[in-house]
């Protein structure tokens, strides 16, 4: 049984062998983002083995096609979106962006559309992040991007 209701969905990644994990790129209560995470995955994780949880259970694993380009990077704060880099095209029209100033911790919703118009679908977090600022405290980054999903009506 999972831990906390954000542990019940996870994605982990193994070396080709499964002697190794090297890092939990996902965690999220959500089954939907956890499986725009998965296939965000599969794209960006090419030659990995990843194992995709719902609590202890295995739903999928999958060793991933291609040769290892980019070494793995760590989740930070076990954040679904702190270090698996999501393009901007990969969001759907349910999905609401928040950032937080990690200087002053103001947060604000940001509009997923004009992110896209500025810097394009393939876009992807890690540069977008790098070039927003807080407007509160007007001091450019860090800022960390989540993704929310919006309330059904």
């Amino acid at each position: 049984m999972a831990k906390t209701a954000e542990d019940n969905f996870r994605i982990e990644v193994w070396d080709r062998d499964e002697q190794a994990l090297f890092e939990t790129i996902s965690r999220s209560p959500d089954s939907t983002v956890s499986q725009a995470a998965w296939q965000a995955a599969i794209r960006r994780r090419p030659g990995m083995l990843l194992i995709h949880y719902n609590s202890r259970h295995v739903m999928e694993k999958i060793l991933t096609p291609g040769e290892v380009k980019v070494p793995p990077q760590a989740i930070i704060d076990g954040s679904v979106h702190a270090s698996l880099d999501v393009a901007l095209g990969d969001l759907r029209e349910w999905h609401v962006l928040r950032a937080w100033c990690r200087s002053c911790s103001h947060h604000a919703t940001v509009k997923p559309a004009g992110l896209i118009e500025r810097y394009g679908k393939g876009a992807l977090f890690s540069s977008v992040e790098r070039a927003l600022f807080c407007t509160s405290c007007d001091r450019g980054g860090p800022v960390r991007l989540e993704i929310h999903k919006l309330p059904r009506n």
